[in-house]
């Protein structure tokens, strides 16, 4: 594990999150998929990457660049789960307005098309016109 790896790694995840969210606002679910894919397959050896318990001889420069990128990464991310959450919402109004649409009518209509109240009868033509 040196640094050129490590931050490859990472500048890759980046550009993923990057074209997720384009994925995202585009409404393009192949690449949605496929960005989803290729992001477990980074996270995956980015979690090979042990940060933490390893002696590593990065200098404070590549130091700072690695936690800069883990940044832009998480503020990347973040947007993406907003646009995520928003897209929901919008789905999920849109559903309801159409399970509205379908739901029956509580009310019932009269011959004329006009909405009778529960108490009200209805008024079919042919009975009332023969009576």
């Amino acid at each position: 594990m040196n640094y050129k790896e490590i931050y490859e790694a990472y500048s890759k995840l980046k550009e993923t999150l990057i074209l997720k969210k384009e994925a995202i606002i585009k409404k393009n679910l192949d690449l949605l998929n496929k960005t989803d894919e290729m992001t477990i397959e980074l996270s995956e050896q980015i979690k090979k990457f042990d940060l933490q318990n390893t002696q590593n001889d990065f200098t404070k420069e590549q130091k700072e660049e690695l936690k800069a990128l883990g940044q832009e990464i998480k503020v990347i991310q973040e947007n993406n789960e907003i646009l995520i959450k928003h897209s929901l919402g919008v789905i999920n109004n849109i559903l309801s307005g159409i399970l509205n649409i379908v739901q029956q009518e509580n009310s019932s209509y009269n011959s004329k098309g006009e909405s009778c109240t529960n108490s009200e009868s209805l008024d079919i033509s042919s009975i009332t016109e023969e009576a």
